[in-house]
């Protein structure tokens, strides 16, 4: 995890974009992120001059405390962000639900397989064929979505 630098601001709002604002400060701009709860804690402004702390990200400030010049800070809490992998970290059917929806989705389509897979993180690759046509690699997401298609590689499928 990147280390974000602290940094402590006096100046007064000039601009607001829901829970977001610029403050001038030091005499610059600085854009800063109080997010929605922090926004429904704190009321900004344009004119309210602030003190506030936060951690100093790459295209803005997050903004930790903020309080009217003088006043009472407010403690502002940033959600951490959801990373999720699919539906396999949601309802929780692991792996072998995963493959027999892709292979349901895959048979449903028209294609055959020879129940070839490679597992991947957002999506699972499966060797199929149409009509005896060429064997293709088909990428398929776990809701069995197909989203691509293309000629299956002879070294990466073991094809003669």
């Amino acid at each position: 995890m990147p280390h974000h630098e602290k940094i402590a601001l006096t100046g007064v709002i000039e601009h607001v974009f829901a829970h977001r604002f610029t403050l001038q400060a030091e005499g610059q701009p600085y854009l800063a992120d109080l997010g929605p709860k922090g926004a429904e804690a704190f009321a900004l402004s344009p004119g309210l001059e602030v003190e506030l702390e936060g951690e100093r990200r790459p295209s803005e400030i997050k903004v930790l405390r903020i309080a009217q010049k003088g006043g009472q800070p407010v403690a502002v809490a940033h959600a951490k962000p959801h990373h999720a992998h699919g539906p396999r970290h949601h309802n929780g059917e692991g792996r072998e639900g995963e493959t027999r929806r892709v292979l349901s989705a895959v048979k449903k389509a028209g294609w055959q397989t020879d129940g070839v897979l490679k597992h991947h993180p957002k999506h699972i690759e499966v060797l199929a064929c149409r009509d005896a046509g060429p064997w293709m690699e088909l990428h398929v997401d776990f809701s069995g979505g197909i989203y691509k298609e293309k000629p299956a590689e002879k070294g990466k499928w073991s094809l003669g």
